[in-house]
């Protein structure tokens, strides 16, 4: 299980920067969140794990064939054919601790353990949204494998390489940046939770514990009481069907390459994906959407809309309307993928 922490201690410094007289602690503005986690957490659909800490996918692998007979003739036996595929669930921890007499001795003390809690819970977020994108089971027991590790390789009708996922080519050598095309639901791609009681827990799956005073040790080993609070996440992607989310790779992010946003590319991956329109979503980082809104300006090309889908206009392809996420979740120096 990994631990997140945003920083160790709440500092005499901090407190310094969040109060003019030294006891009264002000409100602060949050300028360190992340673009588009909100919105991708409530595009998300959440199952409870059917195998406790992992979920269990049936999928079929092949169909039988008929028998063309005539009469008097036999027909041999045939069967469905299925795989069994294992999607785990891994915890995003976080600890705030806060020296008792630090808050003893400011005037709102509700108010100072109210922010700090705001701030990891927004970190546990943050981290989970980056882990739907970029995590890797090869990196150990306590990563999921996110969409990016499950569209590694080039893999699109025509190439080498035909299997689902697919993964396609923009040809893009430079600043490179994916596009995801991820189709939401129970029979598609949804996030996964615990059942029991780890499964109670609060908005957006965060469980948020008020522990109380507690005895921390120093770096000397020494012990004193602070003010803690936990907080804690489960996490894991369920991706029932490959033909329900694919990757368009390579893409250059400069607004004037000629290897950016391809409209082409993306109609091919749809039709070639088995994706049901109005539950699915493309996502892309602020670069790639710039291209996406010079298209729409310039008139580029006429698969572009703008839709009010979110209570806000927003570009869509073929009614799929798009997300932006920042590009430290979906960066643009992703390495080139073949």
């Amino acid at each position: 299980m990994s631990e997140y922490n945003i920083n160790s201690q709440w500092t005499l410094l901090e407190r310094a920067k969040r109060s003019a007289d030294g006891k009264t602690i002000l409100p602060i503005l949050d300028v360190m969140d992340k673009r588009g986690v909100q919105d991708f957490l409530k595009d998300v659909p959440y199952f409870a794990a059917n195998m406790g800490l992992q979920n269990r996918i049936v999928r079929t692998t092949s169909h039988p064939s008929s028998t063309r007979r005539s009469f008097y003739q036999g027909v041999g036996a045939t069967a469905v054919t299925t795989q069994v595929v294992w999607e785990p669930l891994i915890l995003f921890e976080q600890r705030s601790s806060i020296d008792e007499d630090h808050l003893d001795t400011v005037d709102n003390p509700k108010e100072a353990r109210r922010q700090e809690d705001e701030g990891h819970m927004a970190g546990l977020l943050e981290d989970y949204v980056t882990a739907m994108f970029t995590d890797a089971r090869t990196s150990g027991e306590e990563y999921i494998d996110g969409f990016a590790a499950r569209t590694s390789t080039l893999s699109y009708p025509g190439h080498t390489t035909t299997t689902y996922p697919y993964c396609w080519n923009t040809g893009g050598t430079t600043d490179l940046s994916s596009l995801y095309i991820v189709e939401w639901g129970g029979q598609a791609c949804h996030g996964l939770y615990p059942g029991a009681k780890a499964g109670n827990t609060g908005m957006f799956g965060i469980s948020a514990r008020d522990k109380g005073k507690e005895p921390v040790l120093d770096s000397s080993d020494n012990t004193y009481y602070a003010y803690v609070s936990q907080f804690k996440k489960w996490a894991g992607l369920a991706v029932h069907d490959d033909r329900k989310f694919c990757r368009i790779a390579n893409i250059e992010s400069s607004i004037t390459s000629t290897n950016g946003i391809d409209e082409d590319l993306i109609i091919q991956a749809i039709n070639h994906g088995k994706f049901n329109l109005s539950s699915s979503r493309i996502y892309v980082n602020p670069y790639l959407k710039s291209q996406i809104d010079k298209k729409v300006k310039d008139k580029a090309g006429s698969a572009w809309s703008i839709v009010d889908t979110f209570g806000k206009a927003v570009p869509a392809i073929w009614g799929i309307p798009v997300r932006v996420l920042d590009d430290t979740i979906l960066t643009n120096s992703e390495t080139e993928v073949s």
